[in-house]
């Protein structure tokens, strides 16, 4: 029994899990199942497999968070909000309640027809320092977030962005798409590969196109993978930001509400915004779409100091670039700088090196099979051309994409080809900048600048800055960066 101030989490919470869990199960089996069909299994190993499989990583969903249940408890004090795990040793989790500066509170669909949410918090260090308690009642869940977020909760807002559902078409814009799409086949040939069934389910597909020219067979799978990643990536896209509405208040916090399967509304402190980043890989600027993040203290990607995934900082999802920048002027208080300063034909020539040496790599190693087997003559040739185009045009692109901007408020700092992004930092909050010179780059008269502050990575990378240009980027940490002239 918990001591008193100490309460559980709630019960449901159990059956949630296990209602997920099953569904996710039985979603897989469907193509495990498919597969091993396709590879010759019997239907009753099958249906062993994959129905038994099923009931079986149920049942012991249930039985582990029917023990998290029995072992985790929390409590919210006048001062600090604590979580307790207590099973062979006892262990404490606590922020101040001061400290929280976003608070997200999620539900799936299940949890969502159970009337419970998942609170996760996260502090204002640039740690990101986090608790997440899984799960509360609703109801309970956001009188939780009232009383941290005080009387911000009661404010009024103003809507930035509202979903429109024709954004969907820029999802397979993503660089992400083709990667999706080998990822489906690659999960494909993993679970035949648990049943050692690779080999059968190989000669069924090389019995249907084995007669096809080798080309032909290229483009299908290439085919193929578009299509899966286009489908996962609208998937994605769908369940990411399905009635997306993200306000601002008058303190500058932010209110984001979104999801469509797993529900998600959460707040950022206004106080530990730093900035805001732009997305603009090439399909995007090719159908003139970007999407925006937060930079602020506690939010980013990756994990924390403790192995927590840290805080979201997805703003705006693929959408047309007026969109995006328009929010990016409200939550900076001032316009997107659009005029940004090139940077120094060296950094040209130092792209153009790279991306010399990419061909000559990769001429260069198709070269040993066209030794081996004279017949694949026209493989290096085939490299050679394509690697040229790739790395030429990457190269130039990032050059066009290079460049920075100073102005009476922030700094922008763009780079990148492929993933082209654009950091847009409060000259208010950066902490200071440091540089680096690598001996190519000495010669050159170029360097690389990075950028400190308390959110987001806390640290934005802007390469082969002009010697002369340097200057006015890091004064605006205040002249005392002067030295790094030396």
């Amino acid at each position: 029994m918990p001591t008193p101030g100490w309460r559980r989490l709630d019960r449901r919470t159990v059956a949630a899990s296990t209602i997920v869990a099953a569904g996710a199960l039985a979603v897989t089996a469907v193509p495990a199942g498919s597969a091993l069909l396709l590879a010759g299994v019997g239907l009753g190993w099958v249906m062993l497999w994959t129905i038994g499989g099923t009931i079986l990583g149920a049942a012991a969903t249930a039985v582990i968070e029917a023990a998290r249940l029995a072992v985790t408890s929390y409590r919210v004090g006048a001062h600090r909000i604590e979580r307790r795990v207590r099973f062979l040793s006892s262990s404490t989790t606590s922020l101040s309640t001061g400290r929280v500066r976003t608070v997200e509170i999620s539900a799936d669909l299940v949890q969502r027809r159970m009337g419970i949410a998942t609170v996760r918090l996260a502090s204002g260090e640039t740690d990101g320092s986090r608790l997440v308690l899984g799960a509360l009642d609703r109801e309970v869940a956001e009188e939780l977030r009232r009383r941290l977020l005080a009387e911000r909760a009661a404010a009024d807002t103003t809507e930035l962005v509202r979903l429109d559902p024709r954004w969907v078409r820029y999802a397979p814009a993503s660089v992400m798409t083709p990667l999706f799409g080998l990822l489906g086949i690659g999960v494909v040939f993993q679970v035949a590969d648990w049943f050692r069934a690779v080999p059968e389910m190989l000669d069924w597909i090389w019995s249907r196109i084995g007669d096809l020219p080798i080309p032909v067979i290229a483009v299908g799978v290439v085919l193929l993978a578009l299509v899966v990643g286009t489908v996962a990536s609208v998937a994605l896209f769908v369940e990411n930001w399905w009635n997306l509405r993200l306000e601002r208040y008058e303190d500058g916090s932010l209110e984001l509400r979104r999801g469509l399967l797993v529900g998600r509304h959460t707040s950022f402190d206004g106080r530990r915004i730093r900035g805001v980043t732009l997305h603009e890989p090439p399909g995007f600027r090719a159908l003139g779409a970007a999407r925006l993040d937060v930079v602020a203290s506690g939010v980013g990607t990756g994990k924390d100091d403790e192995g927590k995934k840290k805080q979201s900082p997805a703003l705006v999802p693929p959408s047309p670039r007026a969109v995006s920048t328009g929010a990016a002027g409200t939550i900076l208080g001032e316009p997107v700088p659009t005029s940004l300063l090139a940077h120094p034909s060296a950094a040209r020539r130092r792209r153009l090196v790279r991306a010399g040496a990419a061909v000559v790599a990769a001429t260069g190693v198709t070269l040993v099979p066209a030794v081996l087997w004279p017949w694949l003559w026209w493989v290096p040739l085939a490299a050679l051309g394509l690697s040229a185009v790739v790395a030429i045009w990457t190269a130039l692109d990032n050059v066009r994409g290079l460049g920075h901007a100073v102005t009476d408020g922030v700094v922008a700092l763009r780079k990148g080809s492929l993933t082209r992004r654009t950091d847009i930092l409060e000259r208010d909050g950066i902490l200071g900048w440091n540089i680096r010179r690598s001996p190519l780059q000495r010669r050159a008269g170029l360097a690389t600048l990075v950028a400190t502050t308390a959110g987001g990575s806390g640290a934005f990378r802007l390469p082969d800055v002009g010697r002369d240009q340097a200057p006015a980027l890091w004064r605006t940490a205040g002249p005392v960066w002067d030295h790094l002239a030396e």
